[in-house]
């Protein structure tokens, strides 16, 4: 084999690794823009949910009250729970599984999670400090510590990694 032959199967394997860490670079691009796509769909579908505003504002005007979320789940003294309790608290855990949802999806790599931090970091959070002793009081109702992990999992990690409030998102 001579010399020129030679540079010319090296030359082909060079325009072959080229095109192969092309291909592979559209298909990691594609992926991550299939992401955000769906997120921006997600982030406009959640916003119309009448159920998630409605069952947001229901858990909010329940901690505004001053009534503790433990006597949504026990009975308080020899009293039962009523069955307003019991629908109020189905309104609140329809907020709580949607952002177990959320918690998944991000945390499977579906939905891109700093698109939707952007977007809800303060609803997340202020959603996790207000139900946090209802989502206790329902892991101790079921014997479980997994009730509403996911959830957990989202709020400790954002509140590690606080929105950067001086980071500015538009372009010069």
């Amino acid at each position: 084999m001579g010399l020129d032959a030679l540079r010319l199967q090296l030359l082909s394997n060079i325009i072959l690794l080229i095109g192969v860490i092309v291909a592979i670079s559209t298909i990691i691009y594609n992926v991550s823009i299939a992401r955000k796509t769906q997120t921006a769909v997600f982030l406009f579908e959640s916003r119309s949910d009448a159920r998630y505003v409605h069952s947001l504002h229901v858990l909010k005007k329940a901690h505004l009250s001053g009534k503790s979320f433990r006597s949504f789940v026990f009975a308080v003294g020899s009293s039962t729970v009523t069955d307003e309790e019991i629908r109020e608290r189905s309104k609140f855990q329809y907020i709580l599984n949607f952002y177990e949802r959320v918690a998944v999806t991000i945390r499977s790599g579906i939905y891109d999670e700093e698109m939707i931090k952007r977007t809800s970091y303060s609803t997340v959070i202020d959603t996790w400090d207000i139900a946090e002793p209802l989502i206790k009081a329902l892991r101790e109702d079921v014997k479980s510590t997994t009730t509403y992990q996911e959830f957990e999992w989202l709020a400790g990690r954002w509140k590690k990694r606080p929105l950067n409030s001086k980071r500015r998102w538009f372009i010069y």
